[in-house]
């Protein structure tokens, strides 16, 4: 009986480990990425698959970005509609603040842009050189 329970216990725990690891490398992988890790991945992206991933994540960043940029716009109108908001000289003021947060978040949002159509082009021309090549 204590070895059929044993063995019943070692099944078990083999078969929970697959999930485990699953859920560790899910983790890993929907963790954003600091900026040290982003300059690295620039300085070492050497195929087109690398500045492909590149440009996918930027594209990423900025449709988060994009998102954020909505919702300051909307607090922008809703404070912009509130009597003496707008006017107020008193610190802090919701509605200049949402204000700056627009322009940071759309500077942001070009820049991310940008950045992503240029690994793009670069994972185009590096496609193009190796199609030549052959």
């Amino acid at each position: 009986m204590l070895k059929q329970f044993k063995t019943a216990l070692a099944v078990i725990f083999i078969a929970s480990v697959p999930i485990h690891l699953v859920a560790d490398a899910e983790r890993a992988s929907s963790e954003p990425l600091s900026a040290n890790e982003i300059r690295k991945a620039e300085a070492q992206a050497k195929t087109a698959a690398d500045h492909l991933r590149l440009g996918a994540w930027y594209q990423s960043e900025a449709l988060h970005t994009r998102t954020r940029l909505t919702e300051e716009k909307d607090l922008v109108n809703y404070w912009g509609q509130k009597a003496g908001v707008v006017d107020r000289t008193k610190i802090p003021n919701p509605y200049w603040n949402a204000r700056a947060w627009v322009r940071i978040y759309r500077e942001k949002l070009d820049r991310l842009t940008k950045l992503a159509a240029n690994q793009n082009r670069i994972a185009e021309s590096l496609e193009a050189n190796v199609a030549s090549t052959r």
